[in-house]
């Protein structure tokens, strides 16, 4: 945990480096967020089957799904949250000038008695967390 998901419309031609990408979401949890960097997760999924608005054929989109166990609170996720969303604005620069481009992050809580993991104990107390948050 945290599970990353990143999507992206078909439109964007571009070429970015996901790894890099993913790299920076995983220091941006770690860093800021005070998540085990080991524990990040991130893919990405081209989506060839897409509607953006009317269908303009340059009405693109990236979506970052963040998976997190719950616990977090509306200043950790925005403290976390823009730097990711200024990651994403960085990496897809180009599509940003080509095309109608709309890019967004959301996380999502997942119930801590409905996640098991291997290696147990591996996952962040939540008063971690919190505390580094307040900073």
């Amino acid at each position: 945990m945290p599970h990353i998901t990143l999507e992206y419309s078909s439109n964007i031609t571009q070429t970015v480096n996901f790894e890099d990408l993913f790299s920076d979401f995983h220091r941006t949890l770690a860093e800021v967020g005070g998540v085990r960097i080991n524990n990040c997760k991130s893919r990405g999924i081209r989506r060839d089957v897409f509607l953006v608005g009317e269908g303009d054929p340059k009405a693109a989109f990236v979506h970052v799904d963040v998976l997190l166990v719950e616990g977090r609170s509306q200043q950790w996720m925005q403290r976390v949250g823009q730097p990711m969303l200024q990651s994403v604005e960085q990496a897809f620069e180009e599509s940003k000038r080509n095309l109608q481009l709309q890019i967004t992050v959301h996380f999502r809580d997942l119930k801590r008695e409905r996640y098991f993991k291997y290696p147990s104990g591996t996952l962040t107390p939540v008063e971690e967390l919190d505390a580094v948050a307040k900073g």
